[in-house]
């Protein structure tokens, strides 16, 4: 079986606390870190064509977290420390100058790692962003047990059931995109290829009993870059308005949301997106000959 690689080019593997991190590079120019949201489906894959859509004048860095995509899967309990930590050491690793694109929950593990590195962070640009008013109440003990009662068996069956291709569609269609007509044939074995290898089960299992769950509302107020805020009108597990609790925090961040998506802005209007984030960093594409 051929393995199946989130994004058109080959991964390398950096070491992070043991663990195998797959990243991916393109183009040259001002950096950008692209970091896919965290769902049973997850990896790079989503963020696809901001990938390559602009390395013509960026220079592109995109990962799997742990857990996810090509990057090892370990089997054990995830917590939003752990992302926010990966998240701060590829900064390091990047150096000064970044802008950090990120989606969904991993926009909140984002602003924390941009707060505490803000020499590292030039800007942010958050897709349908968690961690003010959803997926922000800290674990707790029920979480915990919540966690180990779907770690074993039951939570295998219940993960095999939900990774089938109709599955996936079912909620990619509920909750990826707006449009049906979005998720094309290869849409659809990216997202399920994401969900097929071994211990893809045990860091979706951390986000679906809350123990990834984090609240940024300080860490959002705090930020002093310039922040981009890219939501989907037709998002319906991370509604437009919410979108207002996170420019009350911070006068810093604007806002453009975008007609005829969801919360995979960047997937199903790619043009659109990609436009939005060039004209925020105020960097043109580069015209063709």
């Amino acid at each position: 079986m051929s393995i199946f690689n989130p994004l058109p080019v080959e991964p390398a593997f950096l070491n992070w606390r043991g663990h195998q991190i797959a990243s991916y590079t393109a183009g040259a120019g001002p950096k950008v870190l692209l970091i896919h949201s965290i769902n049973a489906a997850a990896s790079a894959f989503e963020m696809r064509k901001p990938f390559v859509q602009l390395q013509d004048t960026f220079h592109i860095h995109a990962i799997d977290l742990l857990g996810y995509g090509r990057s090892d899967r370990p089997a054990r309990a995830y917590h939003a420390s752990d992302y926010v930590e990966l998240i701060a050491h590829i900064l390091q690793q990047m150096g000064s100058g970044t802008t950090i694109i990120a989606s969904s929950l991993s926009a909140a593990y984002a602003v924390r790692a941009a707060r505490q590195h803000a020499e590292l962070v030039q800007a942010l640009v958050l897709v349908c962003p968690a961690g003010i008013e959803q997926l922000a109440q800290p674990p707790g003990q029920s979480n915990a047990i919540a966690y180990r009662t779907l770690r074993g068996a039951a939570g295998k069956l219940i993960f095999a059931a939900l990774t089938t291709r109709p599955a996936v569609r079912f909620f990619l269609e509920r909750e990826g995109y707006a449009q049906r007509s979005s998720i094309t044939p290869d849409t659809l074995e990216g997202f399920y290829q994401a969900t097929q290898h071994p211990g893809a089960r045990y860091a979706p299992l951390c986000f679906v009993t809350g123990l990834l769950n984090t609240n940024i509302a300080e860490d959002f107020a705090a930020l002093t870059q310039p922040i981009l805020i890219v939501w989907g009108r037709q998002a319906t597990t991370t509604p437009v308005s919410q979108a207002d609790a996170f420019l009350a925090r911070n006068p810093q961040a604007k806002l453009s949301v975008v007609d005829n998506t969801s919360l995979l802005v960047q997937d199903e209007q790619p043009e659109v997106f990609s436009g939005l984030v060039r004209e925020f960093l105020a960097v043109p594409a580069l015209e063709s000959t």
